[in-house]
Formats: C-alpha cells, sequence, structure tokens
C-alpha cells in the first residue's frame, strides 16, 4: 500500500489540479473543464462523465438566490484546489485510475452532485453531506501528516472510517463527524441575502448538547472496533463560534455527561429515542468507550488545526 501511495503522488505532482490558481473569477468553468480532463481525481470522482453535462449545464447560469458554487470549482478560484485533490490522489487512484477496490456507495457520495437540488435548504444540506465525506479524506491526510500510518478506510471495507498506527505502534480507530453550518443559520443568511429581516438568537446550551450527542454517536458507532477509540469533531470555521465559549469554558463534564434542560432540546432527544433508547443512561459508559475526543477546527484553504483533546478515562 505504501509503494502504492508513493506513486499515487508522484502522479499527482505531474497532475493539471496542481497547475491552476485562478483567483480573477474569470472564465473559471471554461478553466475548470480544461483542468478536469488532465486529473482523475476531478474526472473520475468528483465530476465523473456521467455528472458533467449537468454539473456545467448548473454553472453556467449564476445562482442568484443563494450564491451556490461547487466545492471543487471554486476552490480552483481559491487557488487551493490540490487541497481537495490531494488525498483523492493519495488514497484513491493509482496509475491514473480508481482504485478497484472501492466500495461503490463510497464513491457515489464523492460525486458532486448537491447543487442540481432545486431548495436552496436541501443544496445546503446534501453540500455539507458531500464536505463530510471529503473530511473524513482530508482528516486522514493530515494524521500521516503528524505522524500515524493509515492502514485501514471505510473507503475499502466496512468498518471506522480511519484506521492508523501511532509512532508508538498503537493502532486507533476514527471516526470522524463534520460539524458545519446548520440549516437553521443557513437560512438565516439566506433571508439576509434577499434584505429580509432577521431575528433570531440560538441557545448556547443547546449548541453544547448538540456537540455531546454528536460525540456519543460517534462514540456507538465506535464500540464495534476492538481498536483505541478516538472521536473526531471537525468543525468548520462558520460554526465554530457556535461552540469556543462552551469548550474554552468547560461547560461540558466529559467524565459525568448529561445535556442541558431545554424546551426544544427535550423534544430533539424524544425524536432520538427510537435510534437510542438508553440514550439518556447511556452518555457516560459510551463516552468512558473512547480513548479520546478530538476537536478539530477546519480554517479557509481546508487547514486543520487539533484545538481540544479530551481523555474521557482520565477525568
Amino acid at each position: 500500500m505504501l509503494t502504492q501511495e508513493s506513486n499515487s503522488m508522484s502522479e499527482m505532482a505531474e497532475c493539471t489540479c496542481l497547475e491552476c490558481e485562478d483567483r480573477n473569477n474569470q472564465g473559471s468553468l471554461e478553466r475548470f473543464s480544461v483542468v478536469r480532463k488532465g486529473c482523475p481525481a476531478l474526472n473520475e470522482i468528483f465530476v465523473p462523465n456521467n455528472v458533467w453535462e449537468e454539473f456545467h449545464r448548473w454553472h453556467s447560469q449564476p445562482d442568484t438566490e443563494a450564491f451556490h458554487r461547487s466545492i471543487v470549482l471554486l476552490a480552483m478560484q481559491r487557488g487551493y484546489l490540490s487541497h481537495i485533490t490531494s488525498a483523492v490522489h493519495r488514497y484513491l487512484i493509482v496509475n491514473g485510475q480508481p482504485r478497484s477496490n472501492i466500495r461503490r456507495q463510497y464513491r457515489q457520495d464523492l460525486r458532486e452532485r448537491w447543487m442540481f437540488y432545486s431548495d436552496p435548504i436541501e443544496r445546503h444540506k446534501k453540500s455539507r453531506m458531500f464536505r463530510g465525506k471529503l473530511v473524513e479524506l482530508q482528516f486522514a491526510e493530515w494524521l500521516e501528516s503528524n505522524g500515524y500510518r493509515v492502514c485501514g478506510m471505510e473507503a475499502f471495507r466496512e468498518g471506522p472510517d480511519i484506521e492508523a498506527q501511532s509512532d508508538d505502534g498503537r493502532c486507533n480507530a476514527f471516526e470522524v463527524k463534520f460539524i458545519g453550518t446548520q440549516d437553521d443559520d443557513f437560512g438565516i443568511i439566506l433571508k439576509s441575502l434577499t434584505s429580509q429581516p432577521v431575528a433570531t438568537s440560538v441557545s448556547p446550551y443547546d449548541a453544547a448538547n448538540y456537540l455531546l450527542f454528536r460525540v456519543y454517536e460517534t462514540a456507538k458507532q465506535l464500540q464495534r472496533s476492538s481498536r483505541d477509540r478516538i472521536a473526531v469533531m471537525v468543525v468548520e470555521d462558520l460554526a465554530w463560534d457556535r461552540f469556543s465559549t462552551q469548550l474554552s469554558d468547560s461547560w461540558i463534564d466529559w467524565a459525568h455527561p448529561q445535556f442541558f434542560c431545554g424546551h426544544d432540546w427535550g423534544r430533539f432527544v424524544e425524536q432520538q429515542l427510537t435510534r437510542y433508547p438508553n440514550l439518556l443512561y447511556d452518555l457516560q459508559p459510551a463516552l468512558q468507550s473512547l480513548s479520546a475526543i478530538w476537536i478539530m477546527r477546519l480554517s479557509e484553504g481546508y487547514q486543520y488545526h487539533r484545538e481540544v483533546v479530551i481523555l474521557p478515562r482520565s477525568m
């Protein structure tokens, strides 16, 4: 696998996706068409031929409602397309072609089709799901740049998102959750773009509850693994302020976790009981099953920063 990765990165060094930096927003779709033809990460994974025609047609007419734009196209305009394509080249491409053992659903999830939905809120939701899959790959690459060796990925088998060996020889199972701008927040942005009056407030307690729930959800998924388990929350910059105070001021008691009370949150918990009937009693044992919780911040240009490390068993 290491030899194949070396070959993949060597191929990327000559790929068209490394050569583009179009910051003037002039002819970007036409230039993207040229770059795409020479980049297997784009023409085989993100925008394959069965997506390209509709992709091109959609971007030929500006979105004047939500100003949505393809994530890979926007990355090219801003000069960091390789920050997106690099992980795909590294893990999913060999000899200019997708690896034969990529799981079919995984490959389908990486096609950038979210903008084809007519409703802007639905587009936002689908784009967040697409970015979540992309974040998994980018996080694997971040691990390898920080002393880990990736030895297993959901892209090729069922199980944790990533399995990686640390420099002390321990093998860890990572489950990665992307926390982007939530639908309600995007709805506020959408109204402001159309000059509609907006008055709203978001409970910081609900935000803390949401973060705790996502960690719990991740812990439950990782219980199927016998490895050391690490839950990874990747929070994008636009959403970071929703959680920064709660994290810096230790609002969540990770050793004895409980949800803050609230009417809206109570309704959310009731909805989750169909999936997790023991949710309220299972929080502590679920979190105690984790070796660590990492809170990552995702900044402009797909830069990853590990901001908080929580060791539930040591608290």
